[in-house]
């Protein structure tokens, strides 16, 4: 048995079958020459050794063969390569192309769509040079690859998601006009897109410095699709810097994971010491769910005034929304003002307008309100009053009728009252705008109304009547008397309405002197308080116009009582319309129980023409407690009594001269002290005159020392003297002084002018006397006519003065002697003049009547010397004369008032005082007046 073999060469198994191995074995390279000799090989029989025998030697030159392959391979049922977008993403495929020829090849490359999609996305071919399957910026798109045989280039497929819905993309490569690669799909999956939206707001969004605000920020997938991760971010570094600040811990968020920034950048789950921004993340957020991220912040004193934006982003894949809002940041100042609860009301609606139906002229009518710092911050407000109609005075009032401090400083909310009282400047209607001013600008106003104001008052007046209690009978007093402890006195007290509208809210009081009791009252009257200090009150409510009411109330003179005070009584009103207390007049009634005593005695019980009577009055003060001030004593004298001046003394001192008025003589005691005896003397001469029996009647009068009570002696004293009309004879006496006239002004002066005693005075006739230590002297029984006196110079250190009626100097004067006649010779002092430190003439008009007082003010060696010479054309009613001392002197003695009753023609005082302050300051000024 023959067995043979062929072999044929690899290279030709290779070249019959060239795509057996695409991709993964070598093709020959084109052009290669192929030299190829067939073999046989067989066992020759019989011996059965291997023959070989060659064929003939073949070339066969190799051809170029184009073939390309793309990786990785897929179909639109079973893509190779996958991708889930949302439209507007992009994804990359990665395609491998090989040369799977035998020669160098440019194969075309493109990206297309196939069928079984919905969506068309945009695709873009890239050549991924180096290889890290991303499109970079310096890698082209490309449309063809150029490749040597079993090369490879990295292709991308860049496609470019647009609208939802699945979408199949190819790579397709091919040789130009030949064999082409096409099963590389790949598939994009594009979901429904999400929508976002975001919206930012600060509550409140007006708010004041030092206030917090809450920001909220949110996100909503309003969309179909789900998204992708989102970022909800709040940058706050510009917020920062105008003055808001974040509130540490208060960020929260319905969902994901808060983190901070300090620097903007680096953010963090921990906030740090300064927080430039607040962001909350979440992987993804379904179609209608929302991101809300909230947080605080305060406004700081920097912000103040100022609209602070700030805008918020959402981010997720590459949407970017952003809101933006705003927060203003100031004060809101705000103030009202309205009447008393109701700060308020509505401005110039009835709600904010008070009214009153009738104010008084010159009274006030006040209006309470409250005003209010309605805003939220502290301000300084001033009130001021405007009137549309009528005119005022206003005063404002604050807590506790304070007068209001202005400005009136108020924190925000707090209120305070405000008390507004008008007094009208004229009558009828009055309107009031009163205006509160804040000064950040803010004002408000409220009205005040008067229906009228009318003028004049309520009529009030007061009288009285006392009683007094004789046994079992009360014995109306006179008006004017005095009243005694346990006397009753009824007060009567009239109010009339004079105005043409109501009075309200009348109220009358009686305030009782602290020495009467309360007894009773009429129409309601109440009194309050212990003995002492009591009250009576009526509560009449309302006057009607032009209406009068009389109330009286029943006192008793309390044993409390003292002589010589003046129960002094008054009432008062008020009422809505009147609040400022209108008072009564005033009546008085003077209190004295106890009695005045008046002794009077004479010298003798028998005289005749010429004798000298010495009467001797003692007046005793029966009161235990009270002084008789400025009393008077009167005497009047029998007709035929002459008073022999310089005669007068009290308690054993002299005393000035007493007033001569219609026979009358009236002495003034300044004070008879109570319980002590005070004893007055003075001398008459019995004239021609004189008949029967000299019946000398004094009374004596005074005024209590509270002021008012005429203390009345209660008795008449009588001294009677009997005429021995056996020993009548026309026989006058002459009395005179010899004194050293200091101011040569004629008239002798007691203090000023000097007594000249042991002067020798001679009578024509023989007579002759000498002066006593006070420089007087005396002639008795002188026959009535012309007689002439001479001074013996030879007994005198200085000439005498010229006289009026004589006019020389001899010292010779010539008289008609007819009853007591009195002839004095002044001496001229030579070089001991006295001059006056200061002459003062004080002239007065009053009507028709012109008085003239002429004051001069001398300086002696114990002190000093005042004479006042007053000259009336008329008797004057009323005097009141006031000659003060310099202050710190004492007076010495000399009298410096006048009477009540100053007779026409000319009237001296003189008096004296002791001083030891400057002699220029030693002189007042008089002041003279009286009742017309």
């Amino acid at each position: 048995m023959t067995r043979s073999r062929f072999v044929l060469p690899a290279l030709l198994l290779g070249l019959l079958l060239p795509g057996a191995h695409a991709g993964a074995q070598t093709l020959t390279p084109a052009g290669t020459v192929i030299t190829n000799q067939a073999q046989a090989e067989f066992l020759s029989p019989p011996t059965g050794q291997p023959t070989v025998v060659r064929s003939n030697v073949v070339q066969t030159t190799v051809a170029a063969v184009c073939a390309v392959s793309v990786t990785p391979d897929g179909t639109v049922a079973q893509p190779g390569q996958s991708a889930a977008l949302l439209p507007g993403e992009a994804a990359t495929f990665v395609y491998k192309i090989v040369n799977a020829g035998n020669a160098t090849s440019t194969f075309g490359v493109s990206a297309r769509t196939e069928a079984g999609g919905i969506s068309t996305p945009g695709l873009k071919l890239v050549r991924d040079l180096n290889g890290n399957g991303k499109a970079d910026t310096n890698e082209p798109e490309i449309s063809s690859v150029t490749l040597d045989a079993d090369r490879t280039a990295d292709v991308l497929l860049l496609v470019e998601a647009i609208s939802a819905g699945d979408a199949f993309v190819n790579l397709v490569a091919g040789c130009a006009g030949g064999q082409s690669d096409s099963n590389n799909v790949s598939v994009v999956r594009i979901s429904p897109p999400p929508a976002l939206s975001v919206s930012k707001s600060f509550s409140p969004a007006l708010l004041r410095p030092g206030a917090e605000t809450t920001v909220t920020v949110k996100t909503t997938n309003g969309g179909q699709g789900q998204s992708r991760e989102v970022i909800l971010t709040d940058l706050l570094t510009a917020q920062l810097a105008q003055g808001l600040s974040f509130v540490a811990g208060s960020a929260s968020s319905n969902a994901g994971t808060l983190e901070y920034t300090e620097d903007g950048t680096v953010w963090t789950a921990i906030p740090g010491t300064v927080v430039r921004g607040v962001r909350v993340r979440v992987p993804s957020l379904a179609p209608g769910a929302d991101l809300t991220l909230t947080f605080r912040m305060r406004a700081g004193a920097s912000a103040e005034n100022k609209v602070i934006p700030n805008t918020a982003t959402v981010l997720t894949g590459k949407q970017t929304v952003s809101d933006t809002a705003r927060v203003d940041v100031r004060y809101q100042p705000a103030v009202a003002i309205g009447p008393q609860g109701n700060p308020e009301a509505p401005e110039g609606t009835a709600a904010d307008r008070q009214s009153r139906v009738l104010a008084v002229l010159g009274q006030p009518v006040c209006f309470d309100h409250t005003a209010k710092n309605t805003g939220d911050v502290k301000d300084a407000f001033t009130l001021s009053v405007g009137y549309p109609t009528g005119r005022a005075t206003a005063v404002f009032y604050g807590e506790g009728g304070q007068p209001l401090a202005q400005p009136l400083l108020l924190d925000a909310g707090q209120s305070a009252p405000v008390r507004v009282c008008y007094s009208a400047n004229q009558t009828g209607p009055l309107d009031a705008l009163i205006t509160i001013r804040g000064e950040r600008g803010t004002s408000n106003a409220t009205s005040d109304a008067v229906d009228s104001v009318e003028g004049g008052l309520p009529e009030l007046v007061k009288s009285s009547v006392a009683t007094a209690q004789d046994g079992q009978t009360a014995v109306t007093l006179p008006a004017g008397a005095t009243v005694a402890t346990g006397d009753t006195i009824t007060y009567r007290l009239m109010v009339r309405n004079p105005y043409t509208r109501p009075l309200t809210g009348v109220v009358v009081s009686d305030k009782l002197t602290a020495h009467l009791d309360f007894v009773s009252a009429t129409d309601g009257g109440l009194s309050t308080g212990a003995e002492g200090a009591q009250t009576v009150q009526w509560t009449l409510e309302t006057l009607a116009p032009n209406e009068t009411r009389v109330l009286t109330v029943v006192t008793r003179v309390s044993p409390r009582a003292v002589d010589g005070e003046a129960l002094k009584n008054i009432f008062q009103m008020v009422s809505t319309q009147t609040p400022d207390s209108l008072s009564s007049n005033e009546v008085m009634t003077p209190v004295w129980t106890a009695k005045l005593a008046v002794n009077k005695d004479v010298n003798a019980t028998e005289v005749t023409v010429g004798d000298r009577l010495s009467y001797t009055l003692t007046v005793t003060n029966k009161s235990a407690t009270t002084s008789i001030i400025d009393a008077r004593i009167k005497d009047t004298p029998a007709k035929g009594l002459s008073y022999i001046p310089g005669s007068s003394r009290l308690g054993g001192q002299p005393l000035a001269d007493p007033q001569i008025k219609d026979g009358v003589l009236t002495w003034s005691v300044a004070e008879l002290p109570a319980g002590v005896p005070v004893t007055l003397t003075y001398d008459t001469r019995v004239t021609a005159d004189a008949a029967g029996e000299l019946v000398n009647t004094v009374e004596v009068s005074g005024v209590g020392a509270g002021g008012v009570a005429r203390a009345i002696a209660s008795n008449q004293a009588v001294a009677t003297v009997k005429l021995r009309l056996g020993l009548f004879a026309p026989l006058s006496d002459i009395l005179g002084v010899v004194y050293v006239d200091r101011n040569r002004d004629g008239r002798y002066q007691e203090g000023l002018d000097t007594p000249l005693p042991r002067a020798r005075v001679l009578l024509a006739g023989g007579r002759q006397t000498l002066t006593d230590p006070q420089g007087r002297y005396s002639f008795a029984n002188v026959v009535n006519g012309t007689q002439a006196l001479r001074l013996d110079p030879l007994t005198t250190p200085y000439p005498p003065l010229p006289v009026p009626r004589d006019g020389g100097l001899s010292g010779t004067q010539t008289v008609f002697v007819n009853g007591l006649t009195g002839v004095d010779f002044p001496l001229a002092p030579l070089g001991g003049e006295i001059a006056a430190l200061r002459r003062t003439t004080l002239t007065v008009t009053q009507g028709d009547t012109v008085v003239t007082l002429e004051k001069a003010v001398y300086a002696v060696e114990d002190g000093y010397v005042v004479t006042l010479d007053i000259q009336s054309p008329r008797v004057l009613e009323g005097v009141e004369l006031l000659d003060p001392l310099p202050a710190g002197a004492t007076l010495k003695d000399g009298r410096k008032t006048l009477p009540a009753s100053l007779p026409a023609g000319e009237t001296n005082l003189t008096y004296r005082f002791a001083w030891n302050g400057e002699p220029r300051a030693a002189t007042t000024d008089p002041t003279l007046s009286w009742r017309n």
